[in-house]
């Protein structure tokens, strides 16, 4: 076909989602008449489409080019081949119903113009053609009303649906309502603030009974499930580390091994150069409840684009990609530079690095409490721990404020403040990953 205007692309767009989902499009479908269409081939295909609704008929490419007429089939198949997206059925109608508004209007005003009329018949045709935009203008309308009818309807059936917000089962932080479905939420932190083990500690929680996919982008799947062997045995990570394990810590990590080994329900991945559209591959293959991705800084985009336009490319595809999953994406996220030197408790959403795109996107932040330098000494006896705690900077669907917690960095370990340690919430000493 030779370069379609923009209404011919859109009356295309709509015949080829018609021709895929007729069910989905036949309400647009009735809406429409095929006078809104291009005469000629269009206009055909259409009423043929229009008709077999009419009469309660299959829609397909087939019965729709035996009723138009066999010299429309390369047409029915373009329209079917390249719809941009049937999703967007609705959409395309709206396009077609506004082009063909302006059409009327710039008709009726040039045949006002070459009639030869008086002022009086002029206006008296414009006033008429003014009627009809009236018209059509209150059947959108119309439609409008029976949209949010629809979905005031949906709203209320789904408060009578469970909660699918996802639990940690710390109260303190599940009361915030974050981890609900669709949502993003963007966890962020100076380096060395403890971000990666307070991630791995909410996977830990949550793949007690969500499907819960980890990934990482700047160190190995193994220094991470080292991490968890750490948190889970009570070992000092500094002896894993520097390979110093004793014969009953071996005998316990070995006795821990056995326990996690059937503990299907956390992926732990690592990858170098991942795009959007490797993570998408991952999780529509592994079908995750809830994703981390640590951290999104090392996302591979477009290598000319701009830092800026990179991280708002890869957010926004992101949050699309958990709307479209119905699942809940974890992005932990860098701060700008100048955060680190310039201490203060928490940072704020315009610290986050691409503040504007990130925060945009996301439906909650969080933020790690800076470590302040007098803290920085290591840790290593069991009951030592470091006063830490997590401020809720954005959430669209809840509260802010902070959450008290305490950190042990020499177990990779985060608890809220006031559980009892070991026996966190009622459990038994010993490995506490995954049955904590």
């Amino acid at each position: 076909m030779s370069k379609l205007s923009p209404a011919q692309q859109h009356q295309l767009a709509f015949i080829g989602a018609a021709l895929l989902v007729p069910k989905e499009a036949r309400d647009s479908i009735m809406r429409m008449s095929p006078a809104m269409f291009e005469q000629g081939a269009l206009r055909d295909v259409f009423t043929a489409i229009y008709q077999l609704s009419f009469e309660g008929k299959g829609v397909d490419p087939l019965t729709v080019a035996h009723r138009a007429g066999d010299q429309h089939r390369q047409l029915i198949l373009t329209a079917a081949q390249t719809c941009p997206s049937v999703s967007h059925v609705a959409d395309y109608e709206t396009l077609i119903i506004e082009d063909w508004r302006q059409s009327l209007i710039q008709a009726a005003m040039a045949e006002a113009q070459m009639s030869g009329d008086s002022s009086d018949a002029i206006c008296a045709k414009l006033r008429a053609a003014l009627n009809i935009q009236d018209a059509i203008a209150a059947q959108q309308l119309d439609s409008s009303a029976q949209e949010f009818d629809a979905v005031l309807d949906r709203t209320v059936e789904g408060l009578h649906k469970p909660d699918n917000t996802l639990k940690t089962g710390w109260k303190p932080v599940d009361r915030f309502g974050m981890f609900e479905r669709t949502n993003v939420v963007v966890l962020a932190g100076r380096p060395g603030c403890g971000k990666t083990d307070f991630a791995i500690n909410l996977a830990a929680r949550f793949s007690k009974r969500y499907h819960t996919y980890y990934l990482t982008l700047e160190e190995t799947a193994e220094k991470l499930m080292t991490r968890i062997l750490s948190k889970a045995c009570r070992i000092d990570a500094a002896k894993m580390r520097d390979k110093t394990l004793s014969a009953d810590e071996f005998a316990i990590i070995d006795n821990a091994r056995q326990a996690l080994k059937h503990h299907h329900n956390m992926v732990l991945e690592d990858g170098a150069n991942m795009t959007v559209e490797s993570i998408r591959a991952r999780l529509l293959k592994h079908k995750p409840d809830i994703a981390f991705i640590d951290h999104i800084g090392l996302i591979a985009g477009d290598p000319r684009a701009k830092e800026y336009e990179r991280l708002s490319d890869i957010t926004r595809q992101l949050k699309v990609l958990a709307m479209q999953m119905g699942i809940v994406i974890v992005e932990l996220c860098q701060l700008n530079r100048q955060v680190v030197r310039t201490g203060g408790k928490y940072a704020s959403l315009a610290d986050l690095r691409g503040s504007g795109t990130i925060e945009q996107d996301a439906n909650v932040v969080m933020f790690v409490q800076n470590i302040p330098a007098d803290m920085s000494d290591e840790l290593h006896d069991t009951d030592d721990y470091r006063p830490s705690g997590v401020m809720v900077g954005k959430n669209r669907e809840g509260g802010l404020g902070e959450i008290h917690m305490q950190w042990r960095p020499q177990y990779h370990d985060w608890l809220p403040e006031g559980s009892i340690y070991p026996q966190d919430e009622g459990g038994e000493a010993g490995p506490r990953f995954p049955e904590e």
